[in-house]
């Protein structure tokens, strides 16, 4: 089976460990390159060439450049439509269910966590009502998800997905700020059935562990 040459750019503990999961999900080679954001690496002239917006995941496939994690993991799953990475999408709504999804941990959640962790990339102002408002919000926004899994089996869409792998990572990254847990018990265990329902889950968990000794996170 033919494969496109990929080169991805990543950081430990960014959204692109989930884009490292897609990829391992679909079989599919590739190359990673290190971006060290807490360094600032994503600012840094050699890496605005390259990626003129300084986000990371950020993929070079073919040659040519592409944006934006939910791009990213679109283009792998058409590329590998058996490898379980979405659902069978079998009408428009089912489609439009993956996007609500992919949406929601992309568009909604990931400024409300950058919003807990990092206020100052939020304002150039005082800086804990922006922590204290993305926390409210982040809270409405978990309480939302975890009605979803309840009443799904523990799965957005019913089924694993690389959907919930995205929503494991925007929803466990606010415990680095003691975010409290113990309303959201389905989200919480989330992290568990996700290693024993996609074995490509604690592939990319060990390389995360890997990739941040590396880089002496």
């Amino acid at each position: 089976m033919s494969h496109p040459e990929i080169i991805l750019y990543h950081c430990p503990t960014a959204c692109s460990q989930v884009t490292i999961c897609a990829l391992e999900m679909a079989k599919l080679p590739y190359e990673i390159k290190f971006v060290n954001v807490p360094k600032g690496e994503q600012n840094s002239p050699e890496y605005l060439a390259v990626a003129p917006l300084g986000k990371v995941p950020y993929a070079i496939i073919d040659g040519v450049g592409m944006a934006e994690n939910i791009a990213i993991l679109t283009y792998i799953a058409t590329l590998r439509p058996d490898a379980g990475i979405f659902p069978p999408i079998k009408s428009p709504r089912d489609r439009a269910e993956v996007y609500t999804g992919l949406c929601f941990c992309s568009g909604t959640m990931h400024p409300l966590i950058r919003g807990i962790l990092n206020p100052q990339r939020m304002t150039t102002g005082e800086q804990e009502g922006v922590r204290e408002m993305s926390t409210t919000l982040a809270k409405k926004n978990f309480k939302y998800a975890e009605k979803r899994l309840a009443d799904n089996g523990g799965w957005w869409l019913g089924t694993p997905s690389i959907i919930d792998v995205y929503l494991n990572w925007v929803t466990s990254v606010p415990r680095r700020a003691n975010f409290d847990y113990s309303a959201y018990p389905t989200l919480d265990s989330l992290a568990e059935r996700l290693k024993q329902a996609i074995p490509e889950f604690t592939i990319m968990l060990r390389e995360e562990e890997e990739s941040k000794a590396k880089l002496g996170f």
